[in-house]
């Protein structure tokens, strides 16, 4: 009788396991056949253009346009935060830094972040240190760095760079910003 149970539980268990893994199979097979059906249904897909592409496509172009003349860039937010680094094992670690956004004057409002390391000393030379000179305040109060405008240049790779010409903070004070045109940031519609 011991026997028969044993059968019959093996049997059970078996039963179970392939209907497990029928209704697995059956569920990848659905989620295949709906990507390729979406996939093929955008490529035959006529192309429709409504009645606002062509003013879309015109605001892009005078955007464009418009981001040859921007040379500067006011201050609208200093947020703490924590990257992890871009190679090597500098990506399992996460470094704190700071960054900056900047509005552009474009009409699409793009704006502008810039990421930068926190220093483990205040040397005078740190990235960190001639950002908050440009914007005319202390290494230690650079949240007052916010209505700050900072000038910019357009780089050669069609990023933004701080500019290598001096700076002007709040109170009129003017600082140079030497080598920060060394990395460019990132763009974005607000």
């Amino acid at each position: 009788m011991v026997e028969v149970e044993l059968v019959l539980l093996a049997l059970a268990v078996v039963f179970v396991g392939g209907a497990v893994a029928m209704l697995g199979a059956t569920a990848i097979a659905a989620w295949t056949t709906a990507r390729l059906a979406a996939t093929l249904s955008t490529l035959v897909r006529p192309v429709v253009l409504g009645p606002t592409d062509i003013r879309d496509v015109e605001l892009r172009v005078a955007g464009l346009r418009a981001l040859d003349h921007v040379d500067s860039g006011v201050v609208t937010n200093v947020v703490p935060e924590r990257r992890r680094g871009a190679s090597g094992l500098a990506r399992l670690s996460r470094s704190d830094g700071v960054r900056f956004d900047l509005a552009l004057a474009t009409p699409d409002d793009r704006t502008a972040t810039v990421w930068v390391p926190v220093p483990e000393a205040l040397t005078g030379g740190s990235r960190f240190e001639r950002i908050a000179a440009a914007c005319g305040v202390a290494p230690e109060e650079i949240s007052d760095a916010v209505g700050t405008e900072l000038p910019l240049a357009r780089g050669a790779d069609g990023g933004w760079r701080i500019s290598p010409a001096s700076g002007r903070g709040r109170d009129g004070s003017v600082a140079a910003g030497d080598s920060m045109t060394a990395r460019s940031f990132e763009t974005e519609r607000a």
